[in-house]
């Protein structure tokens, strides 16, 4: 992508077609878009709230449909 909105546009369009169990999994340094990414995905299952990094949470739990759980490792 080309930029921060349309890595979230992808995200956005791609979490219909998730369901629970599924997992993506991102290789990626500091600052490559992993975030805003989940933060696409989040808005595509209707997650409320703000969607943050979990660098210093190790793991964000999100409500949605389905759940969202967006882990650093």
């Amino acid at each position: 992508t080309q930029s921060e909105r349309e890595t979230e546009q992808v995200g956005a369009l791609l979490a219909p077609h998730l369901k629970g169990g599924d997992v993506i999994a991102f290789l990626g340094s500091m600052g490559m878009g992993k975030t805003a990414f989940v933060r696409g995905l989040a808005e595509g299952l209707l997650v409320k709230g703000e969607v943050m990094s979990p660098t210093f949470a190790i793991v964000n739990v999100y409500a949605g449909t389905p759940n969202l759980c967006h882990f650093d490792m």
